[in-house]
């Protein structure tokens, strides 16, 4: 075997501190590429709480909507009743008779 020269020794050894060096850089962004996985399932499950949140007081704020419009019916029947009511008072004249006397 013939011996090495020194430019293919310090060829050989720069290819090996290269090869170093990549297998370095592979195994870094292997580990970021882990991290960046568990942060997406972190902003995907935190997605998914705030959209069942969401749904959520969507869901209460329809209930809300049909509250208000059911309390604002029966308003409106007392209204009309107590319409009612003041028209027959008036009919009957109970009160212009007592202010008379």
């Amino acid at each position: 075997m013939l011996p090495l020269l020194n430019d293919e020794e310090s060829l050989i050894e720069r290819l090996e501190t290269r090869v170093g060096q990549l297998a370095a850089l592979l195994q870094s962004l292997n580990k970021r590429c882990v991290e960046m996985d568990k942060e997406l399932h972190a902003a995907l499950e935190e997605r998914d709480a705030a959209l069942s949140q969401a749904q959520a007081a969507q869901a209460e704020n329809a209930k809300l909507i049909d509250d208000i419009a059911v309390m604002r019916a029966k308003q409106q029947d007392a209204a009309t009743r107590v319409r009612g009511l003041l028209e027959q008072i008036d009919r009957l004249g109970l009160f212009e008779s007592s202010q008379e006397s």
